[in-house]
């Protein structure tokens, strides 16, 4: 028996050292580099004199490639964060864990922003963001993206019964995504944000702030446009018209070697028919001067000479009329077969038309899509009185734009250089405060669906602390 109760004894011994260990792993853990004596030193150095203070969730922080543009201003939270940076280890997608590391942290957070959207799909996702308030200081933001489908009309994730449930302990807004300031760009992979995309739309920035008084351009940041898009599209629309114009001209060419071939087939056939009608004289001729002949014992030499000759003539004839007809239906298989390419050389140009179409319609929505977000911007208003509203006004202002960019980038001065070194500086200058100014209403989202190019448009959702 005694044996039996040391065994057991034994086992439970184990059975909670495994236990213990497991809690271990799964605890949060703060991280943050060995010069500081603890996290809180560390913390406290790393925001002294700042108000902001960003959490990034599912950012190994293994490379941080943006932490110069953010001044420092976040940090990470992963299953495994790194030991050089500030940070957390631990499961964020367990409720409980949030309290931990509300107990952890020194101070609250204005700003949670959820890297690679692992959150979207998880099963308790909204326990997780209704835990999230433990971190959250007032007003606070939890930050998430959703795809938004333009033609349903809804988002692929959030339901109205998501947002009903969230509502009881957030606000809900939402912001149009646009690549650079409407959301904490992803961390953890350098490719999310190509140069491309962090520039697009630089041009409405530097708008935004000469249009801006002195007090307000300390407050305003940029509102980036995808202008590259409006290139993509004016590109494709000028290339389908050259494909136009090229199968047009094709098409006039078949036509006319089409009514050669219509003239040849209907004069082959005047001829075959003149042939034949001549033919069949020269033997009925033929038959009558034998059926006159017959059973006479003899022929005079200038008769048979004559008979003979009319026989030639008649084989002749037969022979020429065979020819004819030959070429006859040669003509009309050569016409069948232009007729045929015509028709789909025909097709082609409806479908070339139907592209084009579509790329006038598609630029022609662009361009309401960007006044539509000067209409709604404080600073960019008066910047609609500069829409153009006919196609070919739309291309060539684009068009002269582009031109004058690079003349002032090939320029002696080079002042275009000027607005790189602003760009990196206002790169460094984003706040979560941009959300807050260029929030919209879902009613907008749900009326500007049906005027969108692309069929889905990506939305921040931001749930902010009540």
């Amino acid at each position: 028996m005694r044996k039996i109760c040391a065994i057991i004894a034994a086992f439970s011994i184990i059975l909670h050292a495994q236990t213990k260990e497991r809690e271990t792993i799964s605890d949060v853990q703060v991280t943050f580099n060995e010069q500081y004596k603890s996290f809180d030193k560390a913390f406290s150095d790393q925001f002294k004199n700042k108000k902001d203070i960003w959490l990034v969730l599912g950012n190994r922080g293994a490379t941080n490639y943006y932490r110069e543009r953010f001044s420092k201003n976040w940090i990470f939270w992963d299953s495994c964060s790194s030991s050089d940076s500030l940070g957390i280890s631990g499961n964020f997608l367990d409720p409980k864990n949030w309290k931990r590391v509300s107990a952890l942290l020194p101070k609250k957070v204005n700003y949670i922003a959820v890297d690679f959207n692992d959150l979207l799909s998880y099963p308790k996702r909204n326990n997780v963001i209704k835990a999230a308030k433990d971190v959250l200081n007032s007003e606070g933001i939890f930050c998430i993206e959703d795809i938004y489908d333009n033609r349903k009309k809804q988002f692929q994730h959030f339901t109205d019964k998501d947002f009903e449930q969230l509502s009881e302990d957030f606000e809900i807004e939402y912001v149009y995504w646009d690549g650079y300031i409407s959301s904490l760009p992803y961390t953890s992979d350098q490719s999310a944000n190509k140069k491309t995309d962090m520039f697009k739309g630089l041009e409405m920035m530097i708008l935004r702030l000469a249009a801006a008084n002195s007090k307000e351009k300390k407050k305003i940041l940029p509102y980036i446009t995808p202008r590259i898009q409006l290139k993509r599209l004016i590109r494709n629309y000028e290339e389908d018209l050259e494909k136009e114009k090229h199968i047009a001209e094709i098409i006039e060419k078949e036509k006319k070697e089409i009514e050669s071939l219509k003239k040849d087939v209907d004069n082959f056939s005047k001829i075959v028919s003149f042939s034949g009608n001549v033919g069949k004289k020269f033997e009925s001729l033929t038959k009558n001067i034998n059926v006159l002949n017959k059973g006479a014992d003899y022929l005079t030499t200038v008769r048979r000479s004559v008979i003979n000759k009319l026989s030639k003539v008649v084989n002749k004839s037969s022979d020429d009329s065979k020819g004819l007809k030959e070429q006859l239906e040669e003509k009309k298989s050569q016409l069948a077969d232009r007729e045929k390419n015509l028709a789909m050389l025909q097709n082609q140009l409806d479908l070339i038309k139907n592209y084009i179409k579509d790329s006038t319609d598609k630029i022609l929505k662009h361009n309401n899509e960007v006044f539509s977000g000067f209409k709604r911007d404080k600073y960019l208003k008066s910047y609609v009185a500069y829409k153009k509203e006919k196609l070919e006004d739309i291309i060539s202002d684009s068009k002269n734009t582009d031109n004058d960019f690079w003349a002032e980038y090939d320029s002696f001065w080079n002042s275009i250089s000027d607005t790189e070194i602003l760009a990196t500086e206002l790169e460094k200058s984003w706040s979560p405060d941009i959300l807050i100014q260029n929030i919209v209403s879902l009613e907008t989202i749900k009326s500007d669906a049906e005027q969108k190019i692309s069929d889905t448009s990506r939305i921040m959702i931001l749930f902010i602390k009540k």
